[in-house]
């Protein structure tokens, strides 16, 4: 690995490092036993006997590591007013801090520390719900009902949220949600469309959880991976109210995307119709939302590191849909020949991935498919060919590096993967098995056997996908 790739690697690690969630917390709240301060906000817990802690995603582990390093820290300058914690979040396997694991004992199939428990609720790169995350989600529910005018419930929500709270409907079962999650992923569904139909098909989603909770306060505090931010696509809006669950919507999206595979589902969405104007919030129940960071977060701390390392950097985070990976990778690839030299380019977005049948589809990711389809084009697309002869003649060094922010890229353990210089000239008479690949699926494949595979484990955080462009 070259210094230049080195130079990418950290410039990505660097973004990746500001939206952590546990640094995130403590930079963002203080709390001096009585008021908790956020963003500037002062919250007036002093009447509160309990904070009950509850949330859902890939970066809340790592935002209960935070938040309860604040209180802690609050707690002993105000002796006199210590707080009683307590709660459940649900995460993924791997996704518990490892400073946990001194501080905590074991509970049965989750963890604890302070009184909240930590349940690993589903297996890395299986972005799903299963049982145990049913029955999580049932943990939450309890906790949040029995919250009393007196306590304060604190729901903390990631990316990875939606997957990590559910409760579907009582006319439906758990497989055949999956299944219309599947359906959709697989044929290009955006991520507002997903949302949209797992809102209307969810008890606790669209403003569920909030109309069960009659806390004297319900604190939402939010690491967002939807770009630009809808406080009701993140995790599907589990504590907010407005717009309400549009289930007419959620039919027609099926209808589209699915065509007569979930008619009894469709036809349930139909009776069920559009709730309406959104119910107001439990009476005496305060809420609050806050948005403590998101892709922008990445994307400026990865184009500040790449300015103090002395690049001319242009930087851009995207607030909407992107196309398909395939696309993106083409896209990026082209940028990469109008560089100037000594140059960085750094994106943050979400792109899709339209999936081969299963019957010949491969393992890999967003990721993954990109930076593939990039390398197709350097060396494959006669509008690439001169940039393509300076990089085989050794005159010219490139890298693009596109990964998960929270460790993760589709059905894989790898964040995302790279390609450079080198791995160009070395993979030039590759080009019919990596537009294979393509074809199946299986951009993982090829990168566990040529190398470029981005590995971070997970992150504890979920900000979307961050890319970094260099030109050396």
């Amino acid at each position: 690995m070259d210094s230049l790739t080195q130079d990418a690697l950290r410039i990505w690690q660097a973004g990746v490092d500001a939206v952590r969630a546990d640094r995130v917390l403590r930079d963002s709240l203080r709390w001096d036993g009585r008021c908790l301060e956020i963003q500037g906000k002062s919250i007036d817990l002093s009447l509160a006997k309990r904070l009950i802690i509850v949330g859902a995603g890939k970066a809340t582990g790592g935002m209960l590591e935070g938040l309860l390093d604040v209180i802690q820290a609050g707690s002993v300058q105000a002796t006199s007013n210590r707080i009683e914690t307590r709660g459940w979040i649900n995460v993924p396997e791997g996704a518990v801090p490892k400073g946990f694991y001194n501080a905590t004992h074991e509970e049965g199939l989750s963890r604890s520390v302070c009184g909240v428990r930590i349940c690993e609720a589903r297996p890395r790169g299986i972005n799903e719900p299963t049982p145990r995350v049913l029955a999580g989600t049932q943990e939450i529910i309890q906790y949040v009902e029995q919250a009393s005018p007196q306590d304060a419930v604190i729901f903390l929500l990631s990316g990875g949220g939606s997957a990590l709270l559910c409760a579907p409907h009582e006319w439906l079962t758990l497989d055949t949600k999956i299944a219309i999650a599947r359906a959709l992923s697989s044929r290009g569904a955006g991520i507002q469309e997903l949302n949209a139909v797992r809102r209307a098909l969810s008890q606790v989603k669209g403003g569920g959880l909030a109309r069960r909770c009659h806390a004297g306060h319900l604190v939402t505090l939010v690491i967002s991976d939807v770009l630009g931010d809808p406080l009701e696509m993140i995790g599907s809006g589990p504590t907010v109210l407005d717009p309400a669950p549009d289930a007419l919507l959620a039919a027609s999206l099926l209808d589209r995307y699915a065509p007569g595979e979930f008619s009894q589902v469709v036809t349930k969405l139909v009776e069920q119709g559009f709730e309406g104007p959104a119910k107001e919030w439990p009476s005496g129940t305060l809420a609050h939302t806050f948005v403590l960071a998101n892709n922008a977060t990445a994307v400026r701390a990865a184009a500040a590191q790449a300015e103090q390392m002395g690049y001319c950097v242009q930087s851009e985070s995207r607030t909407e849909g992107q196309g398909t990976a395939q696309a993106m990778g083409l896209e990026l690839a082209l940028r990469l020949s109008s560089m100037d030299h000594r140059s960085v380019w750094i994106s943050g977005g979400e792109p899709t991935v339209v999936l081969a049948d299963a019957s010949i589809r491969g393992h890999g990711g967003r990721n993954q498919h990109l930076v593939l389809s990039a390398a197709s084009a350097l060396i494959g697309d006669p509008r690439l060919g001169g940039l393509k002869r300076s990089i085989q003649q050794g005159g010219e060094s490139i890298v693009l590096v596109s990964g998960g922010t929270d460790g993760e890229d589709g059905s894989t353990q790898a964040a995302g993967a790279w390609v450079d210089s080198q791995w160009i000239r070395t993979n030039a008479g590759g080009l019919a098995e990596i537009d294979d690949a393509l074809r199946r699926c299986d951009s993982f494949g090829v990168f566990q056997r040529l190398g470029g595979l981005l590995q971070t484990g997970p992150t504890h955080t979920n900000v979307c996908d961050l890319r970094v462009l260099v030109r050396g």
